[in-house]
């Protein structure tokens, strides 16, 4: 990172691609903490060791960078969680290792991310990106539902007046609202597991079980 402050230009010939992973991860950090607005290209540039024109060699401008982190984010979240269901056969064991991974893995405030999402892109890039959350995010989630359906686990949605994905929804929304708190990082990392474990067993018992006696 040093060499890359010295010489930028050197490095980012050399290693376009580490410059480019470099930059999306940086920018990530920054607007899924701060917003879109409150960061500049400038901040990115500074942090990533790079200068503003080397940013731009990469990105033509700061909404071009947003909308590359923000499918960086969920490209990464499908793998993620298409990964959990193979790994994982019960709808119980894929409900914990989603719930914790979200946990984990989205400990910054995901309403930042959502928000600017809708006030800062166009009409066309909200579409493209909500088609990705749907194929990140969403699926994943409907298929392990229809799984646990077809495998006797969990009740048919449509027994509810439902169905997979008006119930991927619900668990998505439910996840969200027992996020970590952003204090959760000045914890030892020993409580942090500790609070994830058992946030992801008490949403998975009261989604399988409920809490009537």
């Amino acid at each position: 990172m040093s060499k890359m402050g010295k010489d930028s230009k050197y490095t980012d010939e050399i290693n376009p691609k580490e410059t480019y992973q470099i930059i999306i991860k940086t920018a990530e950090r920054l607007f899924m903490e701060y917003g879109y607005r409150a960061v500049s290209t400038r901040q990115i540039a500074d942090l990533c060791g790079i200068t503003q024109p080397a940013l731009y060699h990469h990105f033509k401008n700061k909404q071009t960078l947003y909308v590359a982190v923000i499918e960086h984010v969920l490209h990464h979240t499908e793998k993620d969680l298409n990964g959990i269901l193979t790994q994982f056969s019960t709808f119980q064991e894929r409900l914990i290792q989603i719930t914790t991974y979200m946990m984990v893995q989205f400990e910054m405030d995901m309403s930042q991310m959502f928000h600017d999402m809708h006030h800062e892109l166009n009409l066309d890039e909200q579409q493209r990106v909500h088609q990705l959350w749907v194929r990140g995010f969403l699926m994943p989630i409907v298929t392990m539902i229809n799984d646990g359906v077809s495998k006797g686990e969990i009740k048919n949605p449509e027994e509810l007046d439902s169905n997979s994905t008006e119930m991927a929804f619900l668990i998505l929304n439910i996840i969200k609202s027992i996020l970590q708190p952003s204090n959760m990082g000045s914890l030892p990392k020993n409580e942090q597991t500790t609070i994830v474990k058992h946030k992801a067993s008490l949403i998975v018992e009261i989604f399988l079980k409920g809490i009537s006696r």
